[in-house]
């Protein structure tokens, strides 16, 4: 995840409630699988605030995580011991160093997205590798585009409308203008919500890219990754007309 990509206070604390409710069960239980059997350290590339790492270390996996953003690691240090906030670290996944190589590699929910260009994805990839074990892996996953979404894009359509703490409601709406020359469909979310003092209402706009298959496959090859699969589902699906999600799988 990019430096232009820095998510507001807002944002990273409503993260949780509104993702567990309209994210967790789509890919959860997926990554999870996949790090307890690592047969050593995993880092989680774009780690958040913990939505996946937090339950993965509870359950034992030796994880580490990066991400770029502060106020998203804020929020990750309230579900984790202090003794264990050694393994988070804020870095750019662009040119991010640690001191340690790992088994398995995992970058979810359209981390990648958040890198607008071939040279800032490529410069991704390259210390992803860098830091990837011989025979390690790295996961990773990105949206199949949509063709109706990415020409003519999205109005105002409410995403989340429920409550962030007992009595206190919270509504997120997004809309998205597109790009296309570019790849990029750039989202608005407005976040509004009760709190103590009365009600808020705030917006954050941001762009993510959007890959084709072939794309991702040259990303690689350039990068020096070989395609292990690419499913089209977090069931390891074959990828289809009717996939909705990119799931890649590629070691050294």
């Amino acid at each position: 995840m990019s430096k232009e990509n820095h998510y507001p206070e807002f944002v990273a604390r409503f993260y949780d409630v509104i993702y567990d409710t309209i994210r967790t069960s789509v890919d959860h239980d997926y990554y999870l699988a996949k790090m307890k059997t690592s047969r050593g350290p995993v880092l989680e590339v774009g780690v958040g605030t913990g939505r996946l790492f937090a339950d993965a270390l509870k359950q034992g996996v030796d994880i580490y995580g990066i991400d770029v953003n502060q106020t998203m690691l804020d929020q990750l240090q309230l579900r984790i011991p202090a003794s264990e906030n050694h393994r988070i670290n804020l870095a750019d996944v662009r040119d991010f160093s640690l001191n340690m190589k790992f088994d398995l590699m995992v970058a979810p929910f359209r981390v990648m997205s958040h890198l607008l260009n071939v040279e800032d994805q490529l410069a991704a990839l390259r210390r992803i590798k860098t830091h990837l074990e011989t025979d390690g892996t790295f996961i990773w996953d990105v949206f199949v585009p949509d063709p109706v979404l990415c020409s003519k894009g999205l109005e105002p359509t409410m995403e989340f409308d429920g409550f962030w703490k007992e009595g206190k409601k919270l509504q997120r709406i997004i809309s998205v203008k597109p790009e296309p020359s570019r790849q990029i469909n750039h989202a608005t979310m407005r976040f509004i919500w009760d709190d103590d003092d009365g009600k808020h209402d705030e917006t954050w706009t941001f762009p993510l890219h959007y890959f084709y298959r072939y794309e991702i496959e040259h990303l690689l090859q350039i990068a020096g990754f070989k395609i292990i699969d690419l499913f089209g589902d977090f069931q390891e699906h074959k990828l289809d007309d009717t996939s909705k999600d990119f799931v890649v799988v590629c070691g050294k």
